[in-house]
């Protein structure tokens, strides 16, 4: 199918873009990598009357370290995201979901602001964004920029709490504590497909005494959602093979999600129940060796 007729810009700064988003009130779309965009405008599923091309604004691509916060532009590919070496190094876990996230050639084109406000429920980058405390910086008109924590940002199904003449420009992440343990588990008709459950998690812990968690499940609800009585079952029960089990087992009551051809309501929350026994496990597990590698390098 062909999209139907709009206007397209490509402004060379986040100020002509903020003034082409201001000039349209609410009826223009960025455009940044274009993976989810450009299918829906081609199934009509969107009608904006203007594209606002990004590719041509330089500033927004990067990735760089800066005290203890991991800085991406909004406009950086997945892929570079990926492989960039403060993301291996300081933020395990986003690397570990944009490995699951569309397939390589989606990544490599994909951009990891666009994910981001594009707000999918079962995308991978909202709900490793969630688990790991960030924020958004959105510029706006006159020059304004203000940031937006990961926990205010996403709405409802294919929305956040951006405003129609803001702009995503990039993001900002807290690096791990070095002993911190991560995993992502996901379930969907073969790997780089939609998540039908995907469960994101960040603990920190001391043997079987968990110290923080953070617990996100994407594909259950219009955005991602953090299951924090589940975090809270692991903070006050343990590490233990039973108190994850017992965790675990209460997940699916902080959720209710809908049904449709891909899985039932009650299938996600057997999901969820699975994928949280086994991401919780497997960063316990990582919790502990980057505890014991830790102790040999300051050894």
């Amino acid at each position: 199918m062909k999209p139907p007729k709009f206007a397209y810009h490509a402004p060379e700064t986040v100020e002509e873009a903020v003034e082409h988003l201001q000039h349209y009130e609410g009826d223009a779309r960025p455009l940044s990598g274009g993976q989810s965009l450009i299918p829906m405008l081609n199934f009509r599923l969107t009608a904006p009357s203007a594209l606002i091309d990004l590719s041509r604004i330089a500033d927004l691509a990067y990735v760089r370290a800066e005290a203890d916060t991991i800085h991406i532009g909004g406009m950086t590919r997945q892929r570079t995201a990926e492989t960039a070496v403060q993301v291996i190094e300081h933020l395990p876990l986003l690397h570990e979901a944009l490995g699951w996230t569309g397939h390589l050639p989606t990544r490599s084109r994909g951009t990891v602001g666009g994910s981001l406000a594009h707000a999918d429920p079962s995308a991978e980058q909202p709900m490793a964004l969630l688990a790991l405390g960030g924020r958004v910086v959105v510029a706006g008109p006159g020059g304004r920029i203000r940031e937006i924590e990961a926990d205010d940002l996403f709405v409802s199904l294919f929305t956040t709490s951006l405003e129609p003449d803001e702009l995503l420009t990039g993001i900002r992440i807290p690096a791990m504590a070095p002993d911190a343990g991560y995993a992502v588990e996901e379930f969907a008709r073969r790997k780089g497909d939609f998540a039908i459950v995907a469960i994101a998690v960040v603990l920190r812990c001391e043997g079987e005494r968990c110290l923080a968690a953070r617990v996100v499940a994407g594909g259950v609800d219009s955005g991602p959602v953090r299951l924090r009585a589940t975090e809270r079952a692991l903070l006050e029960g343990g590490l233990s093979v039973e108190a994850i089990e017992s965790a675990a087992a209460g997940a699916p009551s902080e959720v209710e999600p809908s049904s449709d051809l891909n899985a039932s309501s009650d299938y996600r929350k057997h999901l969820v129940s699975v994928l949280v026994r086994r991401a919780v496990t497997r960063a316990a597990a990582v919790a502990r060796v980057r505890q014991q590698q830790q102790g040999v390098s300051s050894s």
